[in-house]
């Protein structure tokens, strides 16, 4: 690991838009439709009154708290907790997960108890990570999660209470000739089977050309078996913090998504590519490359970024742009988008143009009904909602200190 460990800090670093938890916000313990479809149905918390774990992010630093979003944003972080700016967010069974990183890439995980809507100040438990890069959280149940190291070719699970380690996934066998290592990536559950992508990074900003996933079974830890398709490059990405290059349907299909080294790879394809319900390999007979879809008056040439949120009838809240100059993360130029794997269509939401900082704030909300976002222009911050039913989109917050970073209902 060390001798490419300094070599990857730079891609670590430079990726680092992803959200936390995955595209239900970890409110559900399993990504299959049932769960999801019952979490929903059973909310009965008004937009008004609903909760959300808000961080804004500053500099070197996030600011974690619970309000909601008629608050005065300004007012209410003043009382949130400070984190590193690099690492994930989720709520699962009445507790807040920060996964922090720092600049060595030692993580660490704390949980934090809610009791009245009120997050605690001090961490119930804590686990840590070393020099491994661990930034993906992945709930199964009250009595399983799992933590990602990206740069340690593993995946551990651990009591999501205690936060003791239960089990050590260790991936290093499954690297790829020409790869430096086979960072796990986005992941969903299906069936008490864990899907990971495994993104074979060859150098920096550069994936492998075929797509790998890894097979799973939850009750023993043990990788399965691990399959490939090559009408894209590496699926999922190393650093998707909210698990949202990968979905699971109403149909109880998985799609995976690459962004093909975010365009910067001459001749590795981008797209989504799909594992049919009760089969555990790809779907060779499909595939949909959203620069072969119209956007607007012309195809696209862009590439999906890693944060998102599936909102069902095959729709996929996304981020869409791309790294003509990847040195420069800070321009106004990404765009939130719906993406339909069904039609194999691509609409721009009402939105201004962002920067791609704002991957990490797209959260379905606790009724399945909308979606929130962070956004910034050059007039300003501010937090919105996008209806699914009606494509329309509402501002809900100010932000006047820092960026919106994550968003995640409080929803048990």
């Amino acid at each position: 690991m060390k001798s490419y460990k300094s070599l990857l800090l730079s891609a670590a670093v430079g990726l680092m838009f992803a959200g936390c938890s995955d595209s239900s916000s970890s409110t559900a313990p399993e990504d299959d439709p049932a769960s999801s479809s019952s979490a929903n149905s059973s909310s009965s918390v008004a937009v008004d009154e609903q909760q959300y774990v808000v961080s804004f992010l500053m500099d070197n630093s996030q600011f974690i708290g619970i309000t909601n979003l008629s608050a005065d944003q300004s007012a209410v972080i003043e009382n949130f907790i400070e984190a590193s700016n690099a690492g994930s967010l989720a709520y699962f069974d009445s507790s807040v997960y920060i996964l922090a990183v720092d600049e060595a890439m030692n993580s660490t995980l704390s949980r934090y108890e809610v009791k009245d809507g009120k997050m605690a100040d001090t961490a119930a438990a804590t686990a840590k990570f070393t020099g491994t890069n661990a930034i993906m959280m992945k709930f199964v149940d009250e009595s399983k999660m799992y933590v990602e190291q990206t740069l340690g070719d593993m995946i551990t699970a651990l009591n999501p209470k205690t936060l003791e380690t239960t089990a050590t996934i260790d991936l290093s066998s499954y690297v790829d000739e020409g790869s430096m290592t086979t960072t796990p990536g986005s992941a969903v559950i299906r069936d008490g089977k864990m899907y990971v992508a495994l993104v074979q990074l060859s150098d920096q900003m550069v994936v492998g050309s075929r797509g790998s996933v890894a097979v799973i079974d939850i009750a023993t830890d043990k990788v399965e078996k691990v399959i490939y398709e090559d009408q894209t490059a590496a699926l999922g990405a190393m650093d998707d913090m909210n698990n949202s290059a990968a979905f699971v349907d109403e149909n109880g299909d998985i799609y995976f998504y690459s962004n093909a080294s975010y365009g910067l790879v001459e001749g590795q394809n981008e797209g989504f590519v799909r594992i049919k319900k009760d089969s555990s390999e790809f779907d060779s007979d499909w595939v949909f490359r959203l620069n072969d879809a119209e956007y607007g008056d012309n195809s696209s040439s862009n590439f999906l970024m890693a944060g998102g949120a599936y909102m069902g009838n095959g729709e996929f809240l996304g981020f869409f742009g791309n790294f003509a100059d990847p040195t420069n993360y800070n321009n106004f130029e990404w765009s939130f988008v719906v993406v339909n794997v069904y039609e194999k269509t691509i609409k721009k939401i009402d939105l201004d143009p962002t920067i791609p900082w704002f991957a990490p704030s797209i959260h379905l909300d606790a009724d399945g009904e909308s979606v929130l976002l962070g956004h910034a222009n050059a007039n300003g911050g501010a937090i919105y909602r996008y209806d699914i039913a009606s494509g329309e989109v509402t501002k809900e917050m100010d932000v006047s200190t820092g960026t919106a970073y994550y968003i995640v209902p409080v929803a048990d």
